[in-house]
Parts: C-alpha cells; structure tokens; sequence
C-alpha cells in the first residue's frame, strides 16, 4: 500500500512540474514553444492555459509555521498563474458553402500567385490543370464527409 501511495504521489509531483513549465512559458511573452504534450494534465488543460477558455485559479494555503514552504511555494505557482493572459477567440459556425467558396476564391490567389512566382523564375511554361468531374466529384464527398 505504502509502495503505490508513493508512485501516486511521484506522479502527480511530476505533472505538477510539468504544469509549472507550461505556466513559465506562458508567462514568458517572447516564447515560442509551449510543453503542453508532457503529461497528459497539461494537455488536457491546454485551452485553459493561456488559450481560448476564461480560467480561474484558486491557491489553497496554509496559516501554520509547519507549512510555510508550501505555502510560499503556492503563492509563487499563483502569482506566476496571474501573469498567463488568455488570447480569446470568438467561436464562429460558418456555412459549409461559404466556406468552399471562401476557398476555392484563396485557391484561385494562390495559383495567381504561383504562377507570377514561375514567370519570375523563368518557368513559365508550367500548367496547373483544374480538378477533372472524378476530382471535383471525390473533392465534394470528402468535404461533405468532413463537414
């Protein structure tokens, strides 16, 4: 009994490390990477580090002499937690057929562009064929499959 009380409480010591190397990263404005795949409670709380869900926080202390360290030790995890800032994002639903046409429109640009991009580097005899009926057919089936 003894014995898997400690691996429990190994475990959640590590995901507690690992949630604290995230909250440092986030706190860190200039900093690209965030670890948020090393345990699975940081994974699982991403959204709300930092992401798109409004958080809350609540540090339990303790007024006895006997456990300052981890009080101390909490209020420091608290106020490192205070300095995330969440970037919110409004959810939008939009129509599936604006959407084709939203991209079939950046499509379009991006051809344009690609073939500037080849006169440019003196490959101008290159083609891009449009989609044949099978293609734009399958095209159609998978999107309606994933929409």
């Amino acid at each position: 009994s003894t014995g898997a009380i400690l691996r429990e409480a190994m475990s959640i010591n590590k995901s507690l490390s690992f949630l604290e190397q995230c909250v440092n990263a986030l706190a860190e404005r200039g900093r690209d990477h965030v670890p948020f795949r090393q345990s699975k409670l940081t994974h699982v709380l991403k959204d709300s580090l930092g992401g798109n869900c409004k958080t809350t926080m609540i540090a339990n202390i303790w007024g006895e002499a006997a456990q300052l360290d981890e009080t101390i030790s909490t209020l420091s995890f608290a106020t490192r937690m205070m300095r995330v800032k969440n970037e919110l994002q409004v959810n939008v639903k939009m129509d599936p057929t604006l959407l084709v046409r939203q991209y079939e429109r950046e499509i379009k640009e991006l051809k344009q562009e690609l073939a500037m991009h080849d006169a440019l580097s003196g490959r101008s005899n290159v083609q891009y064929e449009p989609y044949s009926e099978e293609q734009r057919f399958e095209l159609g089936q998978q999107i309606r499959k994933y929409v």
